[in-house]
């Protein structure tokens, strides 16, 4: 599924220039670049803006890829669904190659869709190129835009003309995205978890590590709420022996997880978690994102002898993280699918969380009896009053008489309490001690 804008989809051979024409269309560094072929192999949904119309631009992997392969038909699948689900298309030519085989058979086939079809002809950064881009009437799709994607030259005659085909602005709803990154070590089913969600094959699956170069977004609504979920490269152990595009991609990874509201963590339950998966969960804890644990493949784990022995150390690993719900499925079979988007709703919410400051200071009231406030040299920490600062994550300041006077296990205390106090479960909680001059009554 995707939202109700529009979507503009540019499809072409490898090479063409089509990742750098997402990055100039959108405004922004969406997609890697590169010259091996192939790099980009799913489907990658970027927004864009132009002339006060808001639309989402496609980027594809090149079809007519020369391997042999389920890659390459993989590749060539995705970028005609993208085809399909668009209202707009732009057919990517190299000036520099002239019209191949591929190019006319690609027309062919974008004829066959009903579309608005722009025919649009790359790499002319000099005038003495743009003679040579008429060859391309030959195809049969009008007259040919030229443009250095490269350069940024065209650029704005291309995106008038985009803006003028795209249909009637659609009535928008109000109500916000929840923005999902799917994260994990490479193979774990990351891709296979996205398809389940959105109902269809959106991504590349296949037991090759490292199918999945690139974050994915797709647009799934359930029970009136979308999401926006991001699906992405696996993040590899250690950068040595990385190639670039590697590199690139565990960079696009962070940055999903700094773009989402909720971070699914998949373990791969058959091999059982790792210090990489314990790594993993830290990296999201710290740039303050809520996350739920996937034990993906529990339908083999079940079958195991051992399968007691996989949640104690899946327990074990992630006792650092209590408060992150573990949520056992099969993206295989579909167990516990139906779970997922419920669980991120509460997660979300939980995220969100705002505790009133009267309710704080009951609350500092009561714990000041449970357990008395550390002392060092002489002199006892008192607590004046608490206030939460920050939603999303939550982030609760206590003024004290001495920020200095709170010690390591005291600081635990009182966020293990707070948390059985009002929840924020699933959420990072952060507890900060401010000195204050003085008591003073906040209620």
């Amino acid at each position: 599924m995707r939202s109700n804008l529009p979507v503009v989809a540019i499809l072409g051979r490898p090479n063409v220039g089509k990742s750098t024409l997402l990055n100039r269309l959108s405004a922004q560094m969406a997609a890697i670049v590169d010259s091996t072929p192939g790099v980009t192999r799913d489907r990658k949904y970027v927004p864009a803006r132009w002339r006060d119309r808001d639309f989402v631009v496609a980027d594809t992997g090149g079809v007519g890829i020369e391997s042999e392969g389920w890659l390459a038909g993989e590749i060539e699948r995705q970028a005609f669904f993208a085809a399909e689900e668009s209202d707009v298309l732009i057919m990517l030519v190299d000036v520099k190659t002239g019209v191949t085989d591929d190019d006319e058979w690609l027309t062919r086939r974008l004829k066959r869709l009903r579309r608005e079809v722009l025919l649009v002809v790359n790499k002319v950064d000099s005038p003495e190129l743009e003679n040579e881009a008429a060859v391309f009437y030959s195809l049969g799709l009008g007259d040919p835009i030229t443009i250095s994607a490269h350069h940024g030259l065209g650029i704005g005659d291309l995106l008038d003309r985009v803006v003028e085909l795209l249909p009637p602005p659609a009535a928008v709803s109000g109500e916000p995205e929840i923005a999902i990154a799917i994260v994990g070590r490479p193979n774990v089913g990351k891709s296979s978890i996205l398809n389940r969600l959105a109902g269809e094959e959106r991504a590349v699956v296949h037991e090759e590590p490292h199918t999945t170069r690139d974050t994915i977004d797709t647009i799934v609504e359930s029970g009136g709420t979308a999401y926006r979920i991001l699906d992405t490269a696996g993040i590899r152990r250690k950068r040595t022996g990385m190639s670039d595009i590697e590199y690139y991609s565990s960079i696009r990874t962070f940055k999903a997880i700094e773009g989402a509201d909720v971070v699914l963590l998949v373990v791969d339950g058959e091999e059982g978690p790792t210090e990489h998966d314990q790594r993993i969960a830290s990296k999201v804890d710290s740039r303050g994102r809520a996350a739920v644990v996937l034990i993906n493949k529990w339908d083999v784990v079940e079958k195991m002898e051992n399968a007691p022995d996989v949640l104690e150390s899946i327990s074990h690993k992630f006792r650092f993280a209590l408060h992150l719900p573990l949520l056992r499925i099969s993206a295989l079979s579909g167990r516990g699918m139906d779970k997922i988007l419920p669980l991120v709703d509460n997660i979300y919410q939980e995220w969100h969380r705002r505790v009133p400051t009267p309710a704080l200071n009951d609350f500092l009231s009561e714990v000041k009896t449970q357990v008395a406030p550390p002392r060092k040299a002489g002199r006892q920490l008192k607590l004046y009053y608490a206030t939460q600062a920050e939603v999303a994550p939550p982030t609760i300041v206590v003024f004290v008489n001495d920020a200095g006077l709170v010690k390591p296990d005291y600081r635990r205390f009182i966020t293990r309490r707070l948390r059985e106090e009002y929840g924020f479960w699933g959420s990072p909680l952060r507890v900060h001690f401010r000195t204050a001059k003085g008591p003073r009554d906040k209620r």
